[in-house]
């Protein structure tokens, strides 16, 4: 038995090995009939897309087959779990392979418009093609790369999908490769402001911060709100469980798209420059600069909007009100219905208020310091990065103790 254990894991390590080593080589593949070099200048420009390509695990810095990582993926599934919160009769009738199919269509569209603006602006990056003596349009040259980043978005899913099956981690794992590599880049540029020399004192002071990150992020992931529950038809120990609420309720999804959201409009605004001289221009980069009070408060509820939202779309208080009634279960001292539905929502409000704070806090305490020491607020984008990359080693962790479990289990 011992093993069969160490067979399977080992197993599964090399299977999600070869899988990010796909992974790697797809992303390291410039898309045919672009000049690099340009992308590059183009690319490094659009500061929110750089943020995009390491929380999704893509490679936006110039043009490649994987590009658009789990971007589309991870949209597709964001929509698809605010339709199923709504608690719609259709959706809830539909079959797990309808679900499948519907949501891989809106990975699909979703990638079509991921892909589309990447190739926008990196026009000036396309090279002639010729057939014969023909030049082929630009237009159907850009069609054609964009194609191109929908099927490397769309097999992407695929190698995570055949990790889930076969590998560790599951489909997440495919973000590890674009947060590791991107860890340096994101703490010596950071907002494309001040640049943080990698000095020797830096990277041991950026070292620390990265144990104590790890060490904080660990302990919060620990803490839950264990609401008691009771099933009155049912007797002994079984009769008696818990319904959990965590602290940390949407997990690091509010790090890994608050800095995109805070540099987008900025970025907008700076493209247009007419528009960048009114007053609402000015009050936009005002709002989106780092390096002001109004901008690190900005930041802030960006966080907390985002840490309410995707908290609401993972945790869904309102449809778990109807699978307790389904399930028969009930709240010590709280009626069934709306004041149920109220009493979770409280809960849900407190949990995520509190584990908002947490990350409003590991995120503007840099950005302060930085108002006097400007590199230091690009630990910000560190520690959101570092924040992912603890949340998919403890995904890869709770699936290795899984395994030993199953593997380790005795009815006697």
């Amino acid at each position: 038995m011992k093993f069969l254990r160490t067979h399977t894991l080992l197993s599964r390590t090399l299977w999600m090995l070869f899988f990010l080593t796909i992974l790697l080589l797809g992303q390291a593949v410039t898309l045919p009939g672009i000049d690099p070099t340009v992308a590059h200048v183009a690319l490094e420009k659009q500061t929110y897309l750089q943020f995009l390509g390491v929380a999704v695990g893509g490679q936006l810095s110039v043009p490649t087959l994987f590009s658009l990582g789990l971007g589309p993926y991870m949209t597709g599934l964001i929509v698809w779990q605010a339709v199923t919160s709504l608690d719609l009769e259709s959706v809830n009738r539909m079959s797990i392979n309808q679900a499948g199919y519907i949501q891989k269509f809106i990975t699909l569209i979703i990638a079509f418009l991921q892909g589309y603006p990447v190739l926008q602006y990196v026009q000036p990056a396309l090279e002639p093609i010729y057939i014969g003596n023909t030049q082929v349009p630009t237009s159907i040259i850009s069609f054609g790369a964009v194609l191109v980043l929908v099927a490397g978005a769309m097999f992407t899913v695929f190698l995570g999908n055949l990790n889930n099956d076969k590998g560790l981690g599951g489909i997440s794992m495919m973000i590890l490769p674009g947060v590791l590599m991107g860890l340096p880049k994101t703490l010596q540029v950071g907002w494309g402001s001040f640049d943080y020399k990698l000095t020797a004192i830096n990277l041991i002071i950026a070292g620390i911060v990265m144990i104590l990150v790890i060490i904080i992020l660990v302990m919060l992931l620990q803490i839950e709100l264990r609401i008691p529950l009771q099933k009155p038809l049912m007797e002994g120990s079984g009769s008696k469980s818990y319904l959990p609420f965590k602290l940390l309720i949407a997990v690091a999804m509010p790090f890994m798209f608050s800095s995109t959201l805070f540099m987008l409009p900025r970025n907008l605004v700076q493209g247009n420059y007419d528009f960048s001289q009114t007053g609402l221009g000015k009050f936009i980069l005002l709002m989106t600069n780092q390096q002001t009070g109004l901008g690190i408060v900005n930041y802030g509820i960006i966080i907390m909007l985002l840490t309410y939202a995707f908290g609401f779309i993972t945790v869904q208080p309102l449809r778990l009100t109807k699978q307790m009634k389904e399930n028969n279960e009930y709240i010590f001292g709280v009626f069934s219905g709306s004041d149920n539905s109220k009493y979770l929502l409280d809960r849900f409000f407190t949990m995520a208020t509190f584990g908002g704070l947490c990350f409003v806090i590991m995120a503007v305490i840099p950005l302060i310091i930085g108002l006097k020491y400007p590199g230091i607020a690009n630990y910000t984008l560190y520690i959101g990065s570092v924040a992912i990359l603890v949340t998919l080693i403890q995904v890869l962790w709770d699936q290795i103790r899984a395994l030993y479990s199953k593997n380790h289990y005795r009815i006697f």
